[in-house]
């Protein structure tokens, strides 16, 4: 259960860091005039969402954990 706690503590630390990278990047992809660099952008757009998207589903799991730890149905 503990480490559970420190790894949600973790992803939430990073998911912030990876909200600001995504944030430029999408502000880069604005202000860009070529679409093929635009279209380059929206990918790397695109691989962040999925990170974030992956991060999101193991800390919903990782509370999972934390809840069944408590219930006694994890040792």
């Amino acid at each position: 259960m503990k480490l559970s706690q420190e790894i949600v503590k973790k992803l939430l630390e990073c998911g912030t860091e990876l909200d600001e990278y995504y944030r430029k990047i999408r502000e880069l992809r604005l202000l860009e005039d070529s679409l093929a660099f635009q279209t380059a952008l929206l990918n790397v757009e695109h691989g962040f969402f999925m990170v974030v998207h992956s991060m999101n589903i193991l800390r919903e799991q990782l509370s999972l954990l934390i809840v069944a730890s408590k219930k006694g149905k994890v040792v």
